[in-house]
């Protein structure tokens, strides 16, 4: 039997998916020889802050505490130190080791970016192994602190090289490529010469400069150099290949583990620092490494599978979305759940909706692995997001989980937990697509559901008298039509009364209305008794009552109904100082002769008033 692993938690938002991918990317295998299980916990950050209390609370509920070793940070993207606070907060009444990365904190072990030593290594190896002392510095923000920080080191290498970084040669692409684009064209418009080099802050801003040149038809190495720095993918996917320098996670992670192996629960709260230093790689933008045919082969087949994997499951999840948007029942959509997981199987799925009674419980709609699923597990999911931890840590297959709530700005509705066998960028972003289409499918159900649920409200309204709760006239006339078409029917005779109760202004003007509403619902609910099971009843208004019933047997008299309905009127009303009584009309037809309703009603009416004058004359 394969051992449990501890959980290593690793907390950030989705916006910077690249640079937490490149993380786990180093952390998973070296987590594995160490017997940990990294949790990848994103959020949407807009979304969390928006719910406030209840959003961040839902957020750190995501974390298996249980099986906890050891937290990981990323602060600048989770943004908040609300949130970043609470979590080192957690860790530290736990007694584990909490990491922060691109933020500081005291109660913590601070991995700090060395950001300044790797720019440094591309300026000198720009200037100083190249020969290229004119050069264009493209900062990021103006005034920005990493920004004036790699404008100095940039002012400083030339220096040292006998020349100097003139301002009409600092230009400020704000780390991105449209305004890096804008930047350029403004230099050169403004009369700016061309440079042996672009020195730029990120890589973003140096694909900007090689897209810029080739328009200019300016080849790059060729003509000029150009470096950046931050190691995004697709620096190393573009043609050329942007040189730049990269952080050595390999390098820190070890440390990160080794400094988990090494905690002392007494260690918690203490502030703690950690080096997270850069690797300068070389390659084709500054003229140092050409790519291999082979190379760009792979490069091509690499990213034309995962653009088919994106288009498929762009398309797949369109097509769920669609099949759940008329859906207003959970249990529909936790069919249609199993036709869309196993198209990308994985060694573990669970999909989970919040049970509406409590929602600090969580029920399965897809639970398994391997297309292999089952539903139906109710299980405590705040601080224990995996129904079955043991199962999940100890299986080999699994070398990773990710965990994301689905929510919208307003609730959350469910979660969605993947246990992965292999990582990738393109497997992290197809889990937060299956998030996001989730969320709007589950939004899409619950909406639904509760526009039912309104529409049966005002639809009962409509049908149903406010005070008694009976059919009014329209709701009356809609049961019996219904009734009528029913098969069982077909051989009885529908027996229709009309029904005044007596005395109802005197018991208002002498005992007060609220006990004359007391006397229309207690023959009310004598009415529902005679109803009940063979008919229906409804109130008009006022004192006015009608009864329909179904028999198989034309009644002698209309006494026997009478007299049932006043004594369980006068038992609902209980002891009171006046009688519940009532004057009555009756109709009855054949139901396989299709009665008019209004005819039989008027008919009844008219029988109703014959019995009030008979019954009039004898009370004088």
């Amino acid at each position: 039997m394969n051992k449990e692993r501890q959980i290593i938690a690793v907390c950030a938002s989705w916006e910077d998916s690249e640079n937490l991918n490149l993380f786990l990317s180093s952390l998973i295998p070296a987590a594995a020889k160490w017997d940990y299980l990294p949790l990848c916990v994103t959020f949407d950050r807009n979304m969390v802050l928006q719910r406030g209390e209840e959003g961040i609370r839902g957020y750190l509920s995501l974390i298996e505490k249980d099986h906890l070793a050891g937290m990981v940070l990323f602060g600048e993207m989770i943004r908040s130190d609300e949130i970043n606070q609470k979590l080192i907060q957690m860790a530290n009444e736990m007694g584990i080791p909490i990491f922060m990365l691109e933020r500081t904190y005291e109660g913590c072990i601070n991995v700090q970016h060395v950001y300044a030593g790797g720019f440094e290594q591309i300026v000198r190896h720009m200037v100083f192994d190249h020969g290229r002392k004119d050069v264009v510095m493209v900062a990021g923000f103006k005034d920005n602190s990493y920004s004036e920080e790699r404008i100095e080191i940039c002012r400083k290498v030339l220096a040292e090289a006998g020349t100097e970084l003139r301002q009409d040669r600092i230009i400020y692409g704000d780390y991105w490529e449209v305004p890096a684009t804008e930047a350029l064209k403004q230099y050169f418009a403004s009369g700016g010469e061309m440079p042996e080099a672009f020195i730029c802050a990120n890589d973003a801003m140096a694909i900007a400069v090689c897209n810029y040149l080739k328009g200019r038809g300016i080849a790059v190495p060729e003509q000029v150099i150009v470096s950046g720095f931050d190691g995004i993918v697709l620096g190393k996917w573009y043609d050329p290949m942007i040189t730049t320098a990269v952080p050595d996670f390999d390098k820190t992670i070890a440390e990160m583990l080794n400094r988990i192996s090494t905690w002392k629960p007494d260690d918690a709260g203490n502030t703690e620092y950690m080096q997270l230093p850069f690797i300068m790689e070389r390659r084709r933008s500054c003229g140092c490494a050409n790519r291999s045919v082979s190379e760009f082969s792979e490069v091509i087949s690499l990213l034309m599978n995962e653009n088919l994997d994106y288009a498929r499951h762009m398309k797949e999840m369109g097509q769920f979305v669609r099949e759940t948007l008329s859906m207003d029942s959970v249990d529909k959509l936790a069919e249609v759940l199993n036709g869309f997981f196993v198209r990308w199987p994985e060694p573990y799925y669970c999909v989970s909706a919040l049970d509406a009674n409590d929602t600090d419980y969580a029920v399965t709609m897809l639970h398994g692995g391997y297309s292999q699923f089952t539903r139906g597990r109710r299980y405590r999911w705040r601080g224990a997001p995996l129904p079955d931890y043991e199962t999940v840590s100890s299986n080999p297959n699994v070398c990773a989980v990710m965990v994301h709530l689905l929510q919208t700005m307003d609730e959350t509705m469910g979660l969605i937990v993947c246990g992965t066998d292999h990582w990738s960028l393109r497997v992290e972003q197809r889990f937060e697509e299956q998030a996001i289409f989730l969320s709007a499918a589950f939004s899409a159900v619950l909406n639904n559901k509760r526009l039912r649920e309104a529409n049966t409200e005002i639809l009962k309204i409509a049908e149903h008298d406010y005070l008694t709760g009976l059919f009014n006239r329209r709701g009356f006339f809609d049961r019996l039509d219904s009734m009528l078409d029913e098969s069982e029917m077909q051989g009885k005779l529908l027996v229709l009364f009309s029904i005044d109760l007596d005395w109802l202004k005197k018991i208002n003007d002498v005992y007060g209305h609220v006990e004359g509403d007391h006397a229309i619902q207690s023959i009310g609910r004598a009415l529902e008794l005679e109803a009940e099971g063979r008919g229906a009843c409804a109130r008009y208004g006022g004192d006015e009552f009608a009864l329909a019933v179904f028999v198989d047997e034309l009644p002698d008299s209309i006494e026997p109904y009478r007299a049932r309905i006043e004594a369980n009127a006068h038992s609902i009303a209980g002891d009171k100082p006046y009688t519940v009584c009532a004057s009555m009309g009756m109709c009855a037809r054949k139901v396989r002769e299709r009665p008019m309703l209004e005819q039989m009603l008027a008919e009844a009416d008219k029988a109703l008033y014959e019995d009030k004058r008979q019954r009039k004359t004898s009370r004088k």
